[in-house]
């Protein structure tokens, strides 16, 4: 009897410890697990592979299996991914969209095996800021002919005057038949092109919106789409503000109207403004296609602007930069470039006002 007991006993010591071993190593292969794919960079990893319909015909995605360092660049990392049947062409077909959502990838290349392939990764915060510059189409990942109905937000200070200037530029310099309608309620940054058709400066804003609502409508009437057609305002908010409350709700409504049909006639509001509040587009803040947000924004305000899944790919910002989110595209980082001639871009957009 007695050597039955002492059986039993050593047999339930034998399986406490089997059970310790088993939870111990269970732990390690977990720990290991999280130092190679770091669970954060894997959630952003698919996210942006969906963001960007990055799957194989069974719509499978691919899937980050392992993270380490680049020993060839400070701060950079290699994304091992098990590719699902996708090709580096594949890859290379999503990159600038992949390249956003990621916030950072800089090469591809397969590995050993062609079932992966692997993604050399730096951080957005450790690369220099895309420059929007007067020199050239590109605004951020996306030519400008390609902008519809944008927001640019910034406090005083920030730059916004000089985006909305080299964004006309732009326009100006690479879209050949693109007229401009210019609302400058300031009646100071842009007084250059007073006597310029389609400017409306202070008191005549609202007329200026009128004229502009009321070409939308007989281009909407002919039930085709011209040639493009900016509205730009700048100060939105401090002309609403300027209005009694009937007459600022209809204001809003129009520019709803427009960014929610204009589009289609080829009918694009860009609005410049201090705070990104709803109530200043009556419901139609979501139909802006591209947001440029300059300088630190507050968290209402990253709130009020950008998705959440593009809210952890923001960084602090140095005088002159911000963020331009672009629906379907994503976010990135970009600076203003400095401008040697303010007159060059003024007359650049004389030229585009004349037309």
């Amino acid at each position: 009897m007695e050597q039955v007991k002492n059986l039993i006993f050593q047999n339930d010591n034998f399986t406490f410890y089997a059970v310790a071993l088993a939870l111990a190593l269970t732990v390690a292969i977990c720990l290991v697990q999280v130092i190679r794919t770091p669970p954060l960079l894997k959630r952003r990893f698919d996210r942006a592979v969906r963001r960007c319909g990055l799957h194989n015909a069974q719509n499978e995605y691919p899937v980050l299996i392992s993270v380490k360092r680049d020993k060839d660049k400070p701060h950079g990392l290699i994304l091992k991914v098990r590719n699902k049947g996708l090709s580096l062409p594949d890859f290379n077909n999503h990159y600038e969209r992949l390249r956003v959502a990621m916030g950072g990838i800089f090469r591809m290349e397969y590995g050993r095996n062609i079932n992966y392939t692997l993604l050399f990764f730096l951080p957005q915060k450790y690369i220099c800021p895309a420059l929007f510059t007067p020199d050239d189409s590109a605004s951020g990942s996306i030519d400008v002919k390609h902008i519809i109905n944008m927001l640019i937000v910034g406090a005083t200070g920030t730059g916004k005057t000089v985006a909305l200037k080299i964004l006309l530029t732009k326009i100006a310099r690479f879209q050949s038949d693109a007229k401009v309608w210019l609302l400058d309620f300031k009646q100071f940054d842009f007084r250059s092109l007073s006597d310029k058709p389609r400017y409306y400066g202070y008191a005549d804003c609202l007329q200026g919106l009128e004229d502009y609502y009321a070409a939308f409508k007989q281009q909407q009437e002919s039930g085709t789409a011209g040639s493009p057609q900016y509205l730009i305002i700048d100060e939105w908010g401090s002309f609403l503000l300027s209005l009694d409350k009937k007459t600022a709700e209809q204001a809003k409504a129009r520019l709803a109207e427009l960014l929610m049909l204009g589009r289609a006639y080829r009918f694009f509001p860009i609005i410049g403004i201090q705070r990104p509040d709803a109530t200043y587009f009556a419901g139609a803040r979501d139909n802006f296609q591209c947001c440029l947000a300059l300088g630190n924004l507050s968290r209402e305000g990253r709130r009020m602007l950008f998705p959440d899944e593009v809210a952890e790919s923001i960084t602090q910002c140095s005088k002159r930069e911000g963020h331009l989110y672009i629906d379907g595209v994503g976010i990135e980082k970009i600076r203003i470039a400095e401008v040697q001639s303010m007159d060059a871009l003024d007359k650049a957009i004389q030229e585009a006002m004349s037309r």
